[in-house]
C-alpha cells in the first residue's frame, strides 16, 4: 500500500513538471509575458528540486536505518508524518524492526552474561582462545586455578604461565594429558583437555583443566556417602524390629508401674510370645553377622593368584556347576569360541565366580520353560580377550541399569547384592572392566575385558 502511494505521489509531481513544461513552452514566443515565462521557469526549478528530495528521502531513510543497526544506535528516530502516508509506514516498519533488534540484543547480552555466570560457577577451569591469540573467556577457577587475573591475550598468559603454555605448546594435540604446575601452594596435578571448535568460520581452541586431587577427592567423597546410606538403610532396617520386639518383651515381663513380673504372674501364652520374639531378634541378629560378613568379603579380596589356562576349559567347569540350576529352569547353557586354544592368564577360581555369578543371575530373572539360552562366548581383540555372558531373559529395567554394580543393590527378595559389586572388583584386581548392555525383554549381555 505505502509503494503504491508513493508511486502515486512521484507520477503526481512528474504529471505538474510536465504541465508546466508544455506551459512555458506555450508562452516561449510571447514576449509580452516575459514575467510569467520567469516565474514558470522558476517553478520549473522548483518542481525538479523538490521531486528529487522527495525520491531521494526513502534512500536517505535507509542510510539512517542502516547506519543506526551497524552502530547499535537505538536511539535514532523517523518521523516523517509532513512527507504523507507513505512515509509514516515506512518509519513505522523501521522503528519495529529497530525494537526487533534492541530485544534480540538484550536477550542475547542477558544469555551470555547467564552463561558466563554458569561458567564462573564450574570447578573446572575453562579457556577458550581465538586464532589470533586473544583469551575469548576466561572462568573464575581457571583464574584461581592458576593465580592470574583475566588476561585478554594469550601472550601474556604465557609470560605469566609458561609452564601451562608449554604443555599446550601450539594447540595440536587432542584429548587429555597429565601436566604439574606450581599453583602457589606447591605442586599440583592437573588433567588437561583441549578440543579445536568452529564457529561461522572461526576456530577457537577450548582448554578444560582441574585439579586431579580435588576430583579423586570428591569422588571418593561421594562414594563414602553412597556406601554410608547403604549401610545405614540396612543396619536401619534390622535393628528397627530388634528395638521394638525388645521394648515388646519388656512389656511382657512387666506391669503396668514397670515392676517385673512374679514366675506365677507368667502365662504359657506370654512364654510362647517372648519365645517367638526372642527368636525374631536371633533371626535378625544372624542376618546383621551376615550382611557385615559379605561387606567384609568386598572390602578383603586376596590378590590374584595369576595363571594361564584355557577358556574352554572355564567354560567346561562353569557350565558343570551350573547346568543342575539350568536344568531346573529348562534354560540351555552354551558355549561359542572361534579358537579352541585361546587362553587366559588371570586368576582362574576368581573369574569362575565371576562368571558363576552372571549366570546365576540370569537364571534366577528367567521363568522356567520358556526355552532361554545362556551362551559363553570368548574373542580375542586387539588390546583385551573378551568374555561375553548372553542371555535372552527378560533383561535389566532401563531404570535400574546403572545402580547393578552398587554395593549391596539387588532385586531379588532375598538377594545380598554384592554378586556384581563383588565381580566389578575382581576385574579391576585383574586391571580389567565389566560392561553390560540390555534393553527389558530383549536380554542382557555382560563383557568382562581383560588387557593382554
Amino acid at each position: 500500500m505505502a509503494s503504491k502511494r508513493f508511486a502515486l505521489l512521484i507520477s503526481l509531481r512528474i504529471l505538474l513538471i510536465a504541465a508546466n513544461v508544455l506551459l512555458s513552452a506555450w508562452f516561449l514566443f510571447d514576449h509580452h509575458l516575459l514575467f510569467t515565462q520567469i516565474l514558470l521557469a522558476l517553478l520549473l526549478i522548483a518542481q525538479i528540486t523538490e521531486l528529487i528530495y522527495f525520491a531521494s528521502k526513502v534512500n536517505r531513510e535507509l542510510k539512517r536505518f542502516f547506519d543506526a543497526l551497524n552502530y547499535n544506535d537505538f536511539s535514532v528516530s523517523f518521523n516523517n508524518k509532513s512527507l504523507g502516508g507513505s512515509f509514516r509506514e515506512l518509519d513505522e516498519s523501521f522503528v519495529n524492526i529497530i525494537e526487533k533488534v534492541k530485544t534480540s540484543k538484550a536477550q542475547r547480552e542477558s544469555q551470555s552474561e547467564l552463561l558466563k555466570l554458569a561458567l564462573d560457577h564450574l570447578r573446572l577451569g575453562i579457556i577458550i582462545v581465538d586464532h589470533h591469540g586473544g583469551i575469548m573467556l576466561i572462568n573464575q577457577a581457571a583464574q584461581s586455578m592458576l593465580s592470574i587475573p583475566h588476561f585478554h591475550s594469550w601472550e601474556m598468559l604465557q609470560k605469566k604461565k609458561p609452564a601451562f603454555s608449554q604443555a599446550l605448546g601450539d594447540f595440536k594435540f587432542e584429548g587429555r594429558k597429565l601436566i604439574e604446575l606450581d599453583s602457589g601452594q606447591g605442586i599440583r596435578e592437573y588433567y588437561l583437555d583441549l578440543d579445536h571448535i568452529s564457529l561461522m568460520g572461526t576456530n577457537y581452541r577450548l582448554i578444560s583443566f582441574n585439579d586431579l586431587k580435588n576430583e579423586i577427592e570428591q569422588k571418593e567423597i561421594d562414594a563414602w556417602h553412597k556406601l554410608i546410606r547403604i549401610l545405614a538403610h540396612e543396619v536401619m532396617n534390622s535393628v528397627t524390629p530388634v528395638t521394638s520386639l525388645s521394648e515388646t518383651i519388656k512389656d511382657l515381663l512387666t506391669d503396668e508401674s514397670g515392676k517385673p513380673l512374679t514366675r506365677d504372674q507368667i502365662s504359657t501364652e506370654t512364654i510362647d510370645d517372648i519365645i517367638l520374639a526372642l527368636n525374631t531378634i536371633i533371626r535378625r541378629s544372624r542376618g546383621m553377622l551376615n550382611f557385615v560378613d559379605e561387606y567384609r568379603k568386598l572390602t578383603k579380596l586376596p590378590a590374584p593368584n595369576f595363571e594361564v589356562f584355557s577358556i574352554e576349559e572355564l567354560f567346561d567347569t562353569v557350565m558343570h556347576l551350573m547346568q543342575g540350576q539350568a536344568n531346573k529352569k529348562k534354560v540351555s547353557l552354551k558355549k561359542d569360541l572361534l579358537h579352541n586354544r585361546l587362553a587366559l592368564r588371570a586368576d582362574k577360581k576368581m573369574v569362575e565366580q565371576v562368571l558363576i555369578n552372571l549366570i546365576g543371575n540370569a537364571l534366577y530373572a528367567m521363568e522356567a520353560g520358556k526355552g532361554d539360552e545362556i551362551i559363553l562366548s570368548a574373542k580375542m581383540e586387539s588390546t583385551a580377550i573378551v568374555i561375553t555372558v548372553k542371555d535372552n531373559g527378560p533383561g535389566i529395567k532401563e531404570d535400574i541399569l546403572h545402580s547393578i554394580f552398587i554395593p549391596f543393590f539387588s532385586t531379588r527378595k532375598n538377594g545380598s547384592g554384592i554378586g556384581l559389586t563383588l565381580s566389578k572388583n575382581i576385574m579391576q584386581l585383574h586391571k580389567g572392566r565389566i560392561h553390560v548392555q540390555s534393553k527389558e525383554n530383549e536380554g542382557a549381555v555382560f563383557e568382562l575385558s581383560f588387557g593382554i
